[in-house]
C-alpha cells in the first residue's frame, strides 16, 4: 500500500485524464444511427423467431434454437450499445453552471445587488443537447431573480435580512428525470401586481380573481412583465413564454413555488433523454396504419366494453378511469379526419390512454402490438402532420408513424398549437442586453505615468494572423480559449482563496502563456495589454499587494476584455483595447509598480556588462567550438514609445529567438519582465547567419516593429 496519500491521488487524477479523450458529436451520432439499424435488425429477428415458433413442427429443433440466440445476442448487443453511446454523451452540467458566475457578477454590479451565489449538484450528468439548450433559459431566469426578486441592500435590512441576496442554482436526479433549480430568497411573486397588470393589459376581465397559480402561468404569457420601463436587463415581456417553450421543447416542465418576502424557486423537471433518436413505445394499428406512442405518454392499454361508453349530448364520447371521467376520441379520426370502421361483431373496444403536459385522453385503437425500441425519423418540413412527431421503421420493414402526445392531446381538446403551448428549439430568446458594439480602435494601454500619450502613427487593424496557416490558426485560437476558460474558474477560486500562492502562480502562468501566444503572432497591443495584467500579478506574488475584491472584479473584467478580443480578431478585425475604465485601473497599479522599482532600480543597468550563468556559460562556450556557428553582441538603442520599454524589450528578445539561440542579456530576461529597462538593451546570441543577414533581421524586423532606433552588432571570435 503506497504510504503517500498525495502520491494517490496525484496518480488518481492522472488515470483519470489518461482515461479521457475528445469525441466529435458527429461521431456519435453517426454511432447513434448505426445503432438505430442493429435495434431493427434485432427487432425483425425477433419476428421471425416468432414466426417460426408457428411453424415449429416444420422447423428442426436446432434451427430454432439458433434463431433463438441470435435473437437474444442482437437484442442484448443492441439494448449494450444504446446504452454506452448515451453514456458518451452524458456531461456534468457544471461547464454549464459555471458561465453564471460571471453574468451574476456583472448584473448584480449593474443593478446594485450584493448576490450570495451558489451551486449545487454541478456533477449531475445530463445530456449533452439538455447541457447547451438549458443555458437560455437559465440565463433568463437568472437575470430575473435579480433584476426582479433580489432587493436592494437597503430595503433587505428594512424587512429583517442581510444584505446580501442568496441565489442558489441546483440540479439533481430523481426517478427517472433531472430537476435543475434557480432560487431566490428575494420578496417572491407580487400576485395583487401581476393581476393588476394582467387587468390592464386586457388579458382579464377587471372583476375576475387570479389565484396563485393562475399569476404563475400569467408570467409565462407572452408579452406580460410587470415592469413599468424596459431595462437592458429586462422588462420587454419577452423570455418568459420562450423560456417555458424551450423547457417543454426537451419534454420537461416548469414548477414555481413563491412564498412573499422569502423567494421564490423556479424548477425544470426534465426527463432524462434515452436519445434523440431512439425510444421506447407501444405499437398499435388504427385502421391500416401503425402507430407508435412513447411509453413515457401511455397510462394504461386495455379493452372496455361498448356499452361502457358514454356519450354527452349524443356527440362526445367519454369512459370512467379511476373513478374520472375521460374524453374518448377515435385516435385515426383525430390525425386523419376518417374514422376507424366500426366492428359490429365485437362488443369491446381497444382503448390506449395517452398523457401529456395538457391533459388526458382515451383513444380507440383497431389493435395492440408490442412494445419496442424504435429509431425515429424526423419528417421533413413539407411532410410536416399535426400530432405527428416523425416515421420509424416497424419490425419486418413496416414503415409506421410515431404519435407526439402533446400535439394530439391539444388537438382532440381544440387547444392552441402554437409555439406558446408547444414551442420550439429554434426559439431564441431576445430578453438580454445587447452585445456591445466595438468602438473605433483606441490606442493600446499607454506607458506608466502618461495619461494620453499619442502614438507616432495609428496601426491598422490586423485582419489575420500573420505569417500563420490555417491549421496554426486555429490552435491559436483554441489554446487562448481554453486558458480563459480555467482562468475564469482560477480567479473566481481565488476569490475564495485569496491567500493561496499557488493559485497566483497559476493565474500568472495563464497570463504569461496568453500574452507569449499574442506577441509571438504579431498582435502587439493586445500583447501589452496582458503585460499590464501581469504586473499586478507581480506585485501580487512579490507580497508588496494583497488580493481584494478591487483585484477579483479587474481579472475578471480583463478576462471578459480578452473573449471580445478574441472574437474581434476571429472575425478578422484587430484587438484595440476600448474600456477607458479598464486601462485607468491597470495604469493606476501599473505607476504604483513603477514606485516600488524606483527604490530597486540599478542606475544605469543597461551600462553593465555580461554575467553568464553556468549553464549560459556552458552554452556560450559550445557555441564558439561550432566553426559553423557565429555568437554575436547586439547593443539597441530603444525609442520612445507609447509602449513600456520593458515590453519592447522582451518582445525583441522572443523575435530575435525565433532565429537565433539566446545566450544572455543585459538587464537579464527576469529583470526585463519586472521592468527593468530604460533606453538600452544588450543581447549575446548564436547563430548559423553572417553578420550581414543579422543586420538585415534587424533593419526589417525589430526597427520596423518594435522601436528600435539604432544598433551595433559585433560578432565575437
Amino acid at each position: 500500500m503506497n504510504g503517500n496519500p498525495t502520491a494517490d491521488v496525484g496518480k488518481a487524477r492522472v488515470d483519470a485524464e489518461l482515461d479521457r479523450m475528445p469525441v466529435k458529436i458527429s461521431h456519435l451520432d453517426t454511432l447513434l444511427g448505426l445503432t438505430g439499424e442493429i435495434i431493427i435488425a434485432a427487432s425483425n429477428i425477433s419476428i421471425l423467431q416468432r414466426h417460426l415458433a408457428n411453424l415449429a413442427a416444420e422447423v428442426d429443433k436446432d434451427t430454432m434454437e439458433m434463431v433463438k440466440l441470435a435473437s437474444m445476442s442482437t437484442s442484448r448487443i443492441s439494448s449494450d450499445l444504446h446504452h454506452l453511446v448515451m453514456d458518451i454523451r452524458m456531461v456534468p452540467i457544471k461547464e454549464t453552471f459555471l458561465r453564471f458566475r460571471r453574468l451574476v457578477r456583472d448584473i448584480a454590479k449593474k443593478r446594485g445587488r450584493q448576490v450570495d451565489f451558489e451551486i449545487v449538484g454541478e456533477d449531475t450528468l445530463v445530456d449533452k443537447t439538455v447541457a447547451e439548450r438549458i443555458y437560455e433559459p437559465l440565463a433568463h431566469q437568472i437575470r430575473n431573480a435579480i433584476d426582479h426578486g433580489l432587493e436592494d441592500p437597503l430595503d433587505r435590512q428594512h424587512v429583517g435580512k442581510p444584505p446580501t441576496g442568496k441565489l442558489t442554482l441546483s440540479a439533481h436526479k430523481k426517478e427517472g428525470f433531472t430537476f435543475v433549480s434557480v432560487r431566490d430568497d428575494g420578496k417572491g411573486l407580487d400576485y395583487a401586481l401581476i393581476r393588476e397588470v394582467a387587468v390592464e393589459k386586457g388579458l382579464i376581465p377587471p372583476d375576475s380573481p387570479l389565484s396563485p397559480g393562475e399569476c404563475q402561468k400569467m408570467i409565462m404569457a407572452p408579452g406580460f412583465s410587470t415592469t413599468r420601463e424596459a431595462t437592458e436587463i429586462s422588462g420587454r415581456g419577452v423570455g418568459m413564454d420562450v423560456v417555458k417553450s424551450t423547457v417543454e421543447s426537451l419534454g420537461g416542465e416548469i414548477i414555481i413555488e413563491s412564498t412573499p418576502d422569502k423567494g421564490t424557486e423556479f424548477l425544470y423537471r426534465i426527463p432524462q433523454l434515452l436519445a434523440v433518436n431512439i425510444t421506447d413505445a407501444v405499437i398499435i394499428r388504427a385502421g391500416g396504419g401503425f402507430f407508435a406512442i412513447p411509453v413515457g405518454n401511455v397510462v394504461a392499454t386495455h379493452s372496455i366494453k361498448k356499452s361502457d361508453i358514454n356519450t354527452t349530448m349524443g356527440r362526445t364520447a367519454n369512459i370512467m378511469y379511476l373513478d374520472a371521467i375521460l374524453p374518448l376520441h377515435d385516435l385515426l379520426e383525430l390525425l386523419t379526419g376518417t374514422a376507424l370502421p366500426d366492428d359490429l361483431e365485437s362488443e369491446s373496444v381497444s382503448i390506449v390512454i395517452v398523457e401529456a403536459k395538457n391533459g388526458r385522453i382515451g383513444c380507440k385503437v383497431s389493435e395492440f402490438i408490442r412494445p419496442q425500441k424504435l429509431v425515429l425519423i424526423p419528417l421533413p418540413e413539407g411532410f410536416a402532420a399535426n400530432g405527428i412527431s416523425g416515421a420509424t421503421i416497424l419490425g419486418g420493414s413496416q414503415l409506421g408513424m410515431i404519435i407526439e402526445p402533446f400535439q394530439l392531446i391539444a388537438m382532440a381538446c381544440g387547444t392552441s398549437l402554437d409555439a406558446n403551448s408547444y414551442g420550439s428549439a429554434s426559439s431564441v430568446l431576445v430578453d438580454m442586453p445587447p452585445l456591445p458594439v466595438p468602438a473605433e480602435p483606441a490606442p493600446p494601454v499607454p506607458a506608466a505615468g502618461e495619461e494620453k500619450p499619442a502614438p507616432k502613427k495609428a496601426a491598422a487593424p490586423l485582419a489575420a494572423i500573420p505569417e500563420m496557416n490555417e491549421g496554426l490558426a486555429e490552435q491559436f485560437f483554441v489554446e487562448i480559449h481554453d486558458i480563459l476558460k480555467e482562468l475564469n474558474e482560477d480567479v473566481f477560486q481565488l476569490e475564495k482563496e485569496p491567500e493561496s500562492v499557488a493559485r497566483v502562480n497559476t493565474i500568472f502562468r495563464h497570463f504569461h502563456s496568453i500574452k507569449g501566444n499574442f506577441m509571438m503572432t504579431g498582435f502587439v497591443g493586445a500583447g501589452a495589454f496582458v503585460h499590464e495584467v501581469e504586473s499586478i500579478l507581480d506585485q501580487i506574488r512579490e507580497k508588496t499587494l494583497a488580493v481584494s475584491q478591487e483585484i477579483i472584479d479587474l481579472l475578471l473584467d480583463v478576462i471578459k476584455n480578452l473573449e471580445a478580443g478574441l472574437a474581434e480578431i476571429r472575425a478578422g478585425r484587430g484587438y484595440e483595447v476600448t474600456d477607458k475604465d479598464l486601462v485607468n485601473s491597470l495604469q493606476t497599479y501599473r505607476r504604483r509598480e513603477m514606485r516600488l522599482q524606483d527604490n530597486d532600480r540599478d542606475s544605469d543597468e543597461s551600462d553593465s556588462v555580461f554575467r553568464l550563468s553556468p549553464i549560459g556559460n556552458l552554452l556560450f562556450h559550445a557555441k564558439m567550438a561550432d566553426p559553423e556557428i557565429h555568437v554575436h553582441q547586439s547593443l539597441l538603442h530603444l525609442l520612445p514609445s507609447f509602449q513600456d520599454p520593458s515590453l519592447v524589450a522582451y518582445l525583441i528578445i522572443r523575435r530575435l529567438a525565433m532565429v537565433a539561440d539566446i545566450i544572455d542579456s543585459v538587464p537579464t530576461l527576469e529583470r526585463i519582465e519586472k521592468g527593468v529597462v530604460k533606453d538600452r538593451l544588450k543581447i549575446m546570441f548564436a547563430s548559423r547567419l553572417p553578420v550581414e543577414d543579422i543586420n538585415r533581421f534587424f533593419i526589417n524586423q525589430l526597427q520596423r516593429y518594435y522601436s528600435v532606433g539604432i544598433f551595433e552588432n559585433m560578432t565575437m571570435e
